[in-house]
């Protein structure tokens, strides 16, 4: 009999009480709440590099293209791989600069077969590359185009 009354007694004071349930469950959602941003926070640090290492690909191809005439008075934008992407070209305006040709003569027309020279257009190319919300890459630069006769 004295048995029955020691196992009822052990097992009155086995598991845990209401109070340390409600401890630990605290202390679970308590590290669970600064983990989990965590756990996001490095993912868009991981996906961060990728998105501007692609980014920057994308802006120096769009750049590097071949200049065409018909297509440089345009504003151009689009989306390729997910990356969304404008290209803006304007006439330059170079002010009253002016260029000087320093270079020794020769006998040589420099223009072509009637010895005009060629006329030249700057243009400033402006391109900007994004690939999430306030993330985005933009550059300038300045391309000749010949000038139509």
């Amino acid at each position: 009999m004295s048995w029955s009354v020691n196992y009822s007694a052990r097992s009155a004071r086995s598991g845990f009480t209401l109070i340390e349930a409600l401890v630990a469950l605290a202390l679970l959602l308590a590290f669970a709440s600064v983990i989990v941003p965590m756990m996001f926070q490095s993912r868009r640090l991981l996906d961060n590099p990728r998105g501007r290492i692609a980014a920057q690909v994308l802006l120096r191809s769009l750049l590097d293209e071949a200049p065409d005439r018909t297509r440089m008075l345009t504003f151009r934008d689009g989306e390729t791989d997910g990356l969304h992407w404008s290209v803006e070209a304007r006439p330059f305006d170079l002010g009253v600069v002016t260029l000087i040709d320093t270079a020794p003569k020769s006998n040589k027309p420099p223009g072509g077969s009637d010895g005009s020279a060629p006329q030249w257009t700057p243009f400033r190319i402006a391109a900007s590359v994004s690939w999430a919300p306030g993330q985005a890459v933009r550059a300038e630069t300045v391309r000749l185009l010949k000038r139509q006769q």
